[in-house]
């Protein structure tokens, strides 16, 4: 049976509930995330000089028109915190922004990795969801659930 990356789920995922468009930085733990959106070719990606800029670039896009979801893309440790006042400022206005951030592998959380940051425990007051994925099955099932709050 082929199975089906993580990353190449979650594009599908995100072309379903009509992504065509996402902001972010590039970095080591985003990567893979990155090469399935080139492999794929159905969103286009505006890059940033700052991840915090990127945020808030979603959150814009959002606002620009109805139905208008902003993704926004980072690597691991600070490249989530700065999108923290973003989430903040979506969630205080209740319009919908989708923040991703790659993560240090698992066998290193909690463990002051390099950039291993508890993102989900800094969003959670901030936003409607976060989770850390913890497992590549579950990936689909939490970017539905995410869409659908």
């Amino acid at each position: 049976m082929a199975k089906m990356r993580a990353v190449d789920a979650a594009m599908y995922v995100l072309e379903k509930e009509g992504i065509t468009t996402a902001f972010g930085v590039p970095g080591a733990a985003i990567n893979p995330f990155y090469s399935a959106m080139r492999k794929h070719g159905g969103i286009r990606h505006i890059l940033a000089r700052h991840v915090e800029g990127a945020s808030h670039m979603a959150e814009g896009y959002t606002r620009a028109a109805a139905g208008n979801i902003g993704v926004c893309l980072g690597t691991s440790g600070p490249a989530g915190t700065d999108m923290i006042t973003a989430l903040y400022s979506a969630s205080a206005d209740s319009i919908p922004i989708l923040c991703i951030t790659g993560q240090a592998p698992r066998a290193r959380l909690h463990k002051e990795d390099f950039q291993a940051v508890d993102i989900e425990a800094i969003a959670k007051p901030v936003s409607k969801m976060a989770v850390t994925v913890r497992e590549a099955a579950l990936v689909p099932r939490v970017l539905q659930q995410a869409f659908h709050l």
